[in-house]
């Protein structure tokens, strides 16, 4: 019999941002063209977040440039990766100098770790993009940020220590501002493919505009072209509000933290001060139902307690639904706005109640458009969080309702020029990658979208047959006009008379 032995090999450890650095096509670092927009995204994302955070109207200022050019002859176009100078400016709260390091320069680091719905999910976007830039060029990073009120701003100029997860801090130093001026600029080197990417980068800000359009952004290309997108609406919308976890949005692991870090001498009371919506009534009966006493000290349960108590919280079916106050969907106004920008005839809006999924509430906001300037085709455009979605489309929960979808019962076609807008908004996002590109079938949001899209739809196509209905007497009107045009021409030539429309139809 072989007898079994450990490896002589040494035993490593990863840290966070060297496991990233190994794996980063899960985010969608797969090839220079992708690289290139979703560092952008993320950035742009960044802005975006503080601007509103400090509920200023966001100002947004993208700059991406050549550093070398290598042409084809033969083709006259950008041949393969290249080196490009990114730089995103915004007027956002800024950052203190001490937090900007940290914020940039360590993985899994952010101010939006809490249950409220923010556009950053994973805590990493923004540092996989330096990190990607600094590991395609070897460039160091730079950060200028001020804050409100302040008479100074800090430029720091830093590198990524990857195995370690920590910045390192070349060279940093104080300028003076105006107190009146903040925001932060961020300024780094990366390899792309802007032949490749330049159709998605743009969408992505056409789109961003239609999500967020009380912002202003200008973005200028590496083609020497500069497209400035104005805001087109004064209104920031609500902010979110921290919200205590539902007790079906949790596990067995995350209930051991609450216990650990509670200082709750009951059960009672730890239900009660724990979890949202959950009263003196409710953590009596969910309590009774588990057997458990409401007096007992919640860290003394033991692990078989704990599983018990969570297996009873997702059965119990007498806890209120989840607070919307966690959410801040974009709105009616905001979402028709936006719509309005591609220039249709018509535009309906809808948003849904909110629902819950896995214990976290969210709110679906749907829109559908006809006409005007839209060409002669079904567009979908999706957002999640106020973030547009613009790979995997096929593969999205909104794209399989929209081709179930029977637009003939509305009295429309494939071909009609329509366009449809899902934005979901909730406090976790169901994404099937970390690349935030697509979002996962579940039956509850494929359900909403589905409830919404039709309610969008039936007023669309009443509409539409309206429209139809007008043209049609519009049509009829103009034959019999010049039918009786023609009757009138020949009385007069048989009757050697001149006999008028007027007359001949007063007769």
């Amino acid at each position: 019999m072989q007898s079994l032995r450990h490896s002589d090999s040494e035993v490593a450890e990863l840290s966070v941002s060297a496991w990233f650095y190994r794996n980063r096509t899960i985010a969608g670092f797969d090839n220079p063209a992708r690289s290139l927009y979703v560092s952008v995204r993320e950035l742009v994302e960044n802005s975006l977040d503080a601007c509103e955070s400090a509920r200023v109207l966001p100002e947004v200022h993208v700059s991406l440039q050549h550093l070398k050019t290598d042409f084809s002859e033969a083709e006259g176009v950008p041949k393969g990766p290249q080196v490009f100078g990114l730089r995103i400016q915004d007027n956002g709260s800024g950052i203190r100098k001490e937090d900007a390091p940290r914020l940039l320069g360590r993985m899994l680091t952010s101010t939006r770790f809490t249950l409220k719905q923010s556009r950053g999910t994973f805590g990493l976007g923004g540092s996989l993009a330096l990190l990607y830039g600094q590991i395609t060029t070897q460039r160091p990073i730079e950060i200028t940020t001020g804050r409100i009120g302040e008479e100074s701003k800090h430029r720091i100029v830093m590198r990524l220590d990857i195995e370690n997860n920590e910045p390192v801090l070349v060279h940093e130093e104080q300028q003076p501002k105006d107190p009146r001026e903040h925001g932060t600029t961020i300024e780094y080197y990366l390899q792309g493919d802007w032949f490749r990417s330049k159709r998605r980068i743009t969408e992505y800000f056409l789109q961003t505009s239609m999500i967020v359009p009380y912002a202003s952004m200008r973005f200028d290309n590496p083609d020497g072209e500069s497209l400035q997108l104005t805001r087109i609406i004064e209104t920031l919308p609500q902010q979110p509000k921290e919200a205590k976890p539902h007790p079906r949005g949790i596990d067995v692991e995350m209930l051991k933290k609450m216990i650990k870090e509670s200082r709750r001498r009951t059960l009672k009371l730890f239900l009660r001060g724990s979890f949202q919506r959950v009263g003196e009534s409710t953590a009596k009966k969910f309590l009774a139902s588990t057997g458990l006493d409401p007096a007992a000290a919640p860290k003394s349960l033991s692990n078989e307690n704990l599983v018990h108590m969570m297996k009873k919280l997702e059965a119990y079916s007498g806890f209120l639904a989840p607070s919307s106050k966690s959410l801040s969907p974009a709105g009616l106004d905001v979402l028709e706005a936006g719509i309005r920008r591609l220039g249709p005839e018509f535009v309906v809006v809808r948003q849904r109640p909110p629902s819950v999924y896995e214990g976290h509430p969210f709110i679906v906001e749907i829109g559908a458009a006809y006409g005007g300037e839209l060409t002669p085709a079904t567009r979908l455009y999706r957002f999640a969080n106020r973030i547009p979605l613009l790979y995997d489309e096929r593969t999205d929960v909104s794209s399989q309702v929209i081709r179930e979808l029977n637009l003939k019962n509305y009295g429309l076609r494939q071909d009609d020029p329509l366009a449809f807008f899902v934005h979901i908004c909730s406090t976790k996002i169901p994404y099937k990658t970390v690349g935030k590109e697509f979002i996962g079938d579940i039956d509850v949001i494929r359900r909403e979208i589905d409830l919404g899209l039709k309610d969008c739809l039936r007023r669309l196509g009443e509409d539409v047959r309206r429209k139809r209905r007008v043209h049609q007497q519009e049509r009829r009107e103009t034959r019999l006009v010049g039918y009786y045009e023609f009757i009138a021409e020949t009385l007069g030539k048989a009757t050697d008379q001149e006999v008028s429309l007027t007359n001949l139809l007063g007769n």
